[in-house]
């Protein structure tokens, strides 16, 4: 056997127990990288997948299927994480591609249900920042200093934001930063993480 699906070409005998090739295939292992747009064999992975999907989430059928973003684990084989989107829900489905090309449907998470997507849409008005909102902003002022290729800010003030609900929300804070006026667009996920996705300078 050899472990040349992880980019190693360490000899492995049937026990696995040899130490080169454990290493080398575990130099290779880690956690999911950032979501990204899917490749058309990407789509086609998920896609063939469509009727176990519905039967896992507990839906009847699905009207539309639309696959928006992929992550990917390199473990024995690829584990992918797509987020696709249907008439009235948002999923992430969990596909193992194993070492010999063949695919499993592993696990299916409603990350927006009906009522929740009916809310999704466009921001809203900006408007006060709510004290917690301020603390999420507060946390990223290292990350935003880099964006904008500052060592560091002196002041930093959440002047308002707006928001949009997405499967969590996406938070846009105006802030003044020193001299500068910013929007820095924060992702607020479903299990209660955050991630700062953009910064821009404006006027």
């Amino acid at each position: 056997f050899f472990c040349i699906y992880l980019g190693c070409r360490s000899t492995a005998p049937s026990a696995f127990v040899d130490d080169n090739w454990t290493k080398c295939c575990r130099k290779m292992l880690g956690g999911y990288g950032s979501s990204r747009k899917p490749s058309e064999e990407e789509k086609g992975i998920v896609e063939n997948f469509k009727s176990d999907i519905a039967k896992k989430a507990n839906i009847a059928e699905f009207k539309t299927f639309t696959v928006d973003e992929v992550s990917t684990q390199t473990v024995a084989g690829i584990n992918y994480k797509f987020k696709v989107t249907t008439d009235e829900h948002v999923l992430q489905a969990t596909i193992w591609g194993k070492l010999d090309r063949t695919h499993e449907l592993t696990k299916v998470e409603i990350l927006v249900g009906p009522e929740q997507k009916k809310l999704a849409g466009g921001f809203t008005g900006f408007r006060a920042a709510e004290k917690d909102e301020v603390s999420i902003a507060e946390k990223f002022k290292a990350d935003v200093a880099k964006e904008i290729g500052a060592t560091e800010i002196k002041s930093y003030e959440v002047k308002s934001v707006k928001t949009q609900v997405v499967a969590g929300v996406n938070y846009v804070f105006e802030v003044q930063a020193d001299g500068s006026k910013l929007h820095v667009t924060i992702w607020g996920k479903l299990d209660k993480t955050h991630e700062l996705t953009g910064v821009k300078k404006v006027e």
